[in-house]
């Protein structure tokens, strides 16, 4: 191997069998759940999931770059392997059209919905349920740490967490933000064990600004799929509804913007 300062840079060849994994890990969700891992691509990640406190098992260069001196700091630090990959092999491997020269396998966080999310009472809570667009997921995530969100739960039909769209689109939020997978039919019942005001997103609702919110009460805020929305079920069973008012001939909003414009909002009226 070649030198990386303290430590060694491992060389990989493309048939190493940790490539093969690699592979699987960023093309297929069952991997992803079966051994509890996922992969994070671009330096600014790599060193984000290292700060995150995950376990980072090992950062994979390509040949014809030195690695970032602070990734190979951290992989000395945390007995985290560093290897070197032929570039073409690398280009190959990586999920993004133009590949940053860095990526890790990391232990994934817990999707347990467990006391992460009773720590905060009055912190409001995104649910995704059914959002299948992994850019859509990977961008309410991101708002919900932006907005202040004490955590973002999921349907097992949105979009998979791990997977290499939805971390890159999270901008490194998803490695932050507390997030929880669970059943749809179960939805409401935790919300409630949560102690959360389960709020629908669906036109002809009360608009944002008319929302009444005692400052103490905890608002979960449902957003639908891109193509079905919520559901009559849900829609019926929340506690409260809630809408955007447009202008024009618009009818709807992407749901990421969707969830952006109401989670700022109602956080400001809380």
């Amino acid at each position: 191997g070649k030198s990386r300062g303290s430590g060694l840079i491992l060389e990989l060849s493309a048939r190493n069998p940790r490539v093969a994994d690699v592979r699987r890990l960023l093309r297929q969700r069952a991997q992803r759940r079966r051994s509890s891992r996922f992969v994070v691509e671009t330096p600014k990640l790599v060193l984000e999931a290292f700060e995150s406190g995950l376990s980072v098992e090992s950062v994979i260069v390509p040949s014809n770059v030195h690695p970032d001196p602070d990734i190979a700091e951290a992989c000395d630090a945390s007995d985290a392997k560093l290897f070197s990959l032929d570039a073409d092999a690398y280009a190959k491997l990586a999920d993004a059209k133009s590949p940053q020269p860095a990526l890790a396998v990391v232990a994934a966080p817990s999707l347990d919905v467990d006391a992460r999310f009773e720590d905060e009472t009055s912190a409001m809570l995104l649910v995704l349920v059914d959002v299948s667009d992994p850019g859509n997921v990977g961008t309410l995530i991101r708002t919900a740490e932006a907005s202040g969100c004490a955590g973002v739960l999921v349907t097992s039909e949105t979009a998979d967490v791990l997977s290499p769209k939805v971390v890159r689109s999270s901008a490194g939020s998803m490695l932050r933000v507390p997030i929880g997978e669970v059943d749809r039919d179960d939805l409401l019942g935790e919300l409630s064990r949560l102690g959360a005001t389960s709020v629908a997103t669906a036109m002809g609702g009360v608009t944002y600004d008319e929302v009444e919110i005692g400052s103490d009460s905890r608002l979960a805020l449902l957003l639908g799929s891109e193509a079905h929305g919520l559901g009559n079920d849900l829609l019926a069973a929340a506690d409260m509804t809630v809408s955007i008012p447009m202008h024009g001939n618009v009818e709807s909003l992407n749901v990421a913007t969707t969830g952006a414009v109401l989670a700022f909002s109602l956080r400001r009226r809380s």
